[in-house]
C-alpha cells in the first residue's frame, strides 16, 4: 500500500464529516434562512443551486476541452 493511499485512508472520515456539516449548514442559508424576494417570492431561491451548478459545469467542459487538446 503506498503512503498516498494510507493517509487518504486515514483522513477520508474527517473529510467526510466536515463535508456533511459544510453542505447541511448552506442548504440552511439557502432554504430556510434566506429571505424571499419581494418580487418573485419563493422562486427565486432556485438561482442559490441553479447558478453555483451552471458554472462547475462550464468550468468542468472547459477544463476537459483543454485537457484534450493538450492530449492530441
Amino acid at each position: 500500500m503506498t503512503r498516498f493511499i494510507h493517509y487518504t485512508k486515514l483522513i477520508l472520515p474527517y473529510i467526510i464529516f466536515l463535508f456533511t456539516i459544510c453542505l447541511a449548514y448552506s442548504l440552511y442559508m439557502v432554504f430556510i434562512a434566506s429571505p424571499a424576494d419581494y418580487k418573485q417570492g419563493e422562486f427565486v431561491r432556485i438561482m442559490y443551486i441553479h447558478v453555483p451548478s451552471a458554472w462547475i459545469s462550464l468550468g468542468s467542459y472547459t477544463l476537459i476541452a483543454i485537457l484534450s487538446f493538450a492530449i492530441l
